[in-house]
């Protein structure tokens, strides 16, 4: 898995900052990455209003960019002064540094799969058939009925379900 750095503001609005690193680390996972994001734990611990203790903190944030595979930068345009520091070293060391804002619009990779065209196989469905249905039409020899579905058809509703569980499916009419 690609290991992103979640190159944010820290001060300032803390908490809505902190808040919105969460939601940009979340993101990263949405799209298959493993999120690095130092100020969200490092405050956990440590004072950011500390001198020294914010140094040591920007310190280690540096020894993690080196570990990433890419920087996701959030305020590219108008990065703090921590954040532009890590931003440089990224550039400086070969790392690639990526607006996080288009980073986290494009559609995850699980998705990007799910919208291939490639042929996704089908299901076969066999269904008895009905007693009342041979009563009706006694003329008629109603062996199984057998239904082929493309496979996309049944991810479709496998993520229906998914996203709606309980609700109920019916197909044709």
């Amino acid at each position: 898995m690609k290991k992103v750095y979640i190159c944010s503001p820290c001060r300032g609005d803390y908490e809505n900052n902190i808040q919105r690193a969460k939601e940009f680390s979340r993101a990263a996972v949405e799209r298959g990455c493993i999120p690095i994001t130092p100020h969200i734990y490092l405050t956990q611990f440590m004072d950011d209003t500390n001198p020294a203790e914010r140094e040591a903190a920007l310190k280690m944030g540096r020894e993690l960019v080196l570990m990433c595979d890419e920087l996701w930068a959030f305020g590219l345009d108008c990065p703090t002064a921590g954040m532009a520091a890590e931003i440089e070293l990224a550039r400086e060391r070969g790392i690639p540094v990526l607006n996080g804002f288009k980073a986290i619009s494009e559609i995850p990779e699980a998705e990007k799969r799910d919208e291939d065209p490639q042929d996704a196989g089908s299901v076969v469905v066999r269904v008895p058939a009905f007693r009342a249905m041979a009563r009706c039409n006694e003329h008629m020899n109603h062996g199984p009925i057998s239904i082929e579905l493309d496979g996309r058809i049944i991810f479709d509703l496998a993520k229906h379900l998914k996203d709606k569980p309980g609700s109920r499916i019916e197909i044709g009419g």
